[in-house]
């Protein structure tokens, strides 16, 4: 079970049917927020209405009146991907531990119609409440795919199709040169360090993201989002 709250997040569980345990609203909303409450009740979703302290104490001050007990949240295998040869784009999380950076990059993927992101068991954030909170919902829709070895995922993406993606300061390469009609595997280094040299090792490009400031490393979200852009221009 995950405790997942604030208002976009509570209304994208409910309308992707995840399986809530228990949902809670706060006092004030019942007459504040009459259309949130339809929605719940036309979907047959029972809720406690509980007092701002109440939601405090179980959600901590951020939930915006609305707060729910999640189900686990159920990863993927990496098999999903196979199931048809359709151009497809995923993202590789090489060892990012920021759950923030995590959230704001399911949203990114979420954007721009991302398959899935493959994350690696250890040594990596995994899904979290703060993930969730971030994600703004997109936890219900991206599949989230965790895998042993992040290497050997790369090597299954390869023997199917996948052409990988790196991304890094020293990448020769812009995205305008990448066929946009092949399925990419992308990967975002971690925070700070970069791609990991084994996965470096494996990629069939690595892309740069062209700056002209005096600034030269961005947040791994922010990243996310410029070359999930660029890529799909």
């Amino acid at each position: 079970m995950i405790k997942i709250y604030g208002k976009n997040c509570i209304y994208e569980a409910v309308r992707a049917k995840a399986k809530l345990l228990e949902v809670f609203v706060e006092d004030k909303q019942i007459d504040k927020d009459e259309n949130f409450i339809k929605m719940l009740t036309d979907k047959k979703v029972k809720f406690k209405t509980v007092s701002k302290k109440e939601m405090d104490s179980l959600f901590g001050s951020d939930h915006q009146g609305y707060g729910a007990y999640r189900d686990d949240y159920e990863y993927k295998d990496i098999s999903v991907l196979f199931k048809n040869t359709d151009k497809k784009q995923v993202l590789i999380l090489d060892g990012i531990n920021d759950p923030h950076n995590f959230g704001a990059i399911l949203r990114s993927a979420d954007a721009f119609g991302v398959s899935a992101v493959i994350i690696p068991k250890h040594r990596s954030v995994s899904i979290t409440q703060t993930v969730a909170k971030v994600s703004t919902g997109a936890i219900e829709y991206i599949d989230v795919i965790q895998v042993n070895n992040i290497n050997y995922a790369i090597k299954e993406l390869k023997e199917n199709g996948f052409w990988i993606v790196g991304t890094d300061a020293s990448g020769n390469m812009k995205a305008k040169d990448i066929d946009s009609s092949l399925s990419l595997a992308i990967i975002i280094g971690s925070e700070g360090f970069g791609m990991s040299r084994l996965v470096k090792q494996q990629c069939d490009f690595v892309l740069s993201i062209p700056m002209v400031g005096h600034v030269n490393s961005l947040n791994a979200s922010v990243s996310t989002g410029i070359v999930l852009s660029l890529l799909n221009q």
